[in-house]
């Protein structure tokens, strides 16, 4: 029954897509995030949703009357640098089938990441798209805190099998990059149910963070309570909610998850956190011997070559941390391109603060900056510990990153050039001019 549902509502949206793709855009997160195909049981699980939307969005977007311009900067000429850079490690890469596969699964991904870049051109699609993220993530979230609850923390949360977010680490980090998007949405609801609503629901997700059982996700969890409460308004609100979730942490989670978490003071000591060291000594080593291309992606699943670049008696795994996995599979090229792209995102947010902050009808960009900046916060100190390089969400904030720095601008020229001519068409016209922002 479930399959069937599912089957008939997308393939429903299909014209909407077709006409609006703008709306395909909005299906495709849906479904590359909360994944809602794997909740099923039957031929829905296997289908190819994801990719039937993505065809559809661009066949809608090709043939649309919609401006099809990709608002150039350093972020987007990022984006595209590190795809074709991909590409080429991959022709070298150690483990070329492997990799060919997860280098066309990175280009999909990437291919709508651009297509965001060119459809999301204002202010209610920007909030629609954070809206689809917050709903699709924050459902394991909410779903999760509940579960954890029910069960006295005493099984692991996790996200639908099969998916980018089925482990317990990546989900944690998933929801730990979620939360700052809540706040937004809460701090510009104009509905006090709603605002009351993702409260909970913020209070929910935190708890299902700690559910994970994932120490990543621990550490991220903290740092994303500080920068939330450095960088939002209305504190009060975020303060309760760091309340209650750590006092489900101190008093409620089980003995095991705390002797879980415990072992963060020690990690070296642990079995977990030295093979984590391991796995980085051999990223390490491997981008060393292979400074410029690397090993290409998926280069920890070669068993040689654990055996010439990894430690003596290490353990072959995957590479838990972003940067590590970056550097041993892209080299130091690579990596210098995802850090640049780290910069100019978290660069993107700070001028749009830095700009709109003493503007009153812009203080809604002022507040999608400040929880980008959480975001990214997220990704970066719960990544050091995860294997989530290529997480499609990270790469999507990040072009949100670019598209509210380039509307934002607009916005503010815009504004600047109706100050500077209004004076004179005023004593010209004898009236009133409508602001250029408000319309």
């Amino acid at each position: 029954m479930r399959d069937i549902v599912l089957a008939l509502l997308i393939f429903g949206t299909l014209p909407c897509i077709l006409m609006r793709p703008y709306v395909g855009l909005l299906v495709w997160s849906w479904l590359g995030y909360m994944n809602p195909h794997r909740l099923c049981y039957g031929f829905a699980v296997t289908f190819p949703w994801v990719y039937m939307v993505a065809i559809a969005t661009a066949a809608g977007l090709l043939f649309s009357k919609d401006s099809k311009r990709i608002p150039w900067s350093a972020v987007s000429v990022l984006l595209l640098m590190f795809l074709l850079w991909t590409g080429l490690t991959t022709f070298y890469a150690v483990v070329p089938d492997s990799a060919w596969i997860k280098w066309q699964e990175f280009a999909k991904v990437m291919v709508m990441v651009f297509v965001t870049l060119i459809l999301v051109n204002s202010r209610e699609r920007l909030h629609g798209l954070v809206w689809m993220i917050v709903v699709s993530l924050g459902f394991y979230g909410v779903k999760g805190g509940a579960f954890t609850l029910v069960q006295g923390g005493a099984n692991h949360v996790l996200g639908p099998p099969g998916s980018f977010v089925a482990d317990n680490n990546a989900l944690a980090l998933a929801l730990c990059m979620t939360l700052p998007l809540m706040r937004y949405l809460q701090l510009h609801s104009s509905l006090k149910s709603v605002r009351v609503g993702l409260g909970f629901s913020m209070l929910f997700t935190g708890i299902a963070i700690l559910g994970t059982y994932s120490r990543g996700g621990l550490i991220g969890l903290a740092i994303v309570a500080g920068a939330l409460f450095l960088k939002s308004r209305g504190r009060l609100a975020v303060v309760l909610v760091i309340v209650m979730v750590g006092l489900a942490g101190s008093h409620f989670m089980p003995a095991q998850w705390t002797a879980r978490m415990g072992t963060l003071r020690n990690a070296q000591q642990t079995g977990s956190g030295e093979t984590r060291i391991q796995s980085w000594q051999f990223s390490t080593n491997v981008a060393l011997h292979r400074p410029l291309l690397g090993g290409g992606f998926n280069v920890y699943q070669s068993t040689p070559a654990w055996e010439r670049y990894g430690p003596a008696g290490a353990d072959p795994r995957a590479v838990h941390s972003i940067y590590f996995r970056v550097l041993g599979e892209q080299g130091f090229v690579g990596l210098a391109l995802f850090a640049a792209l780290l910069f100019a995102s978290w660069r993107n947010c700070s001028r749009v603060r830095k700009r709109s902050r003493d503007i009153p009808d812009m203080r809604w960009a002022f507040d999608m900056a400040s929880m980008l900046q959480v975001s990214l916060v997220a990704f970066m100190a719960a990544g050091t510990f995860l294997p989530m390089s290529y997480f499609d969400l990270s790469f999507q904030l990040m072009a949100l990153s670019a598209v509210l720095a380039d509307f934002c601008m607009q916005q503010i020229q815009s504004r600047q050039s109706f100050e500077l001519r209004a004076p004179a068409e005023l004593t010209a016209r004898g009236g009133k001019l409508p602001h250029p922002i408000q319309g």
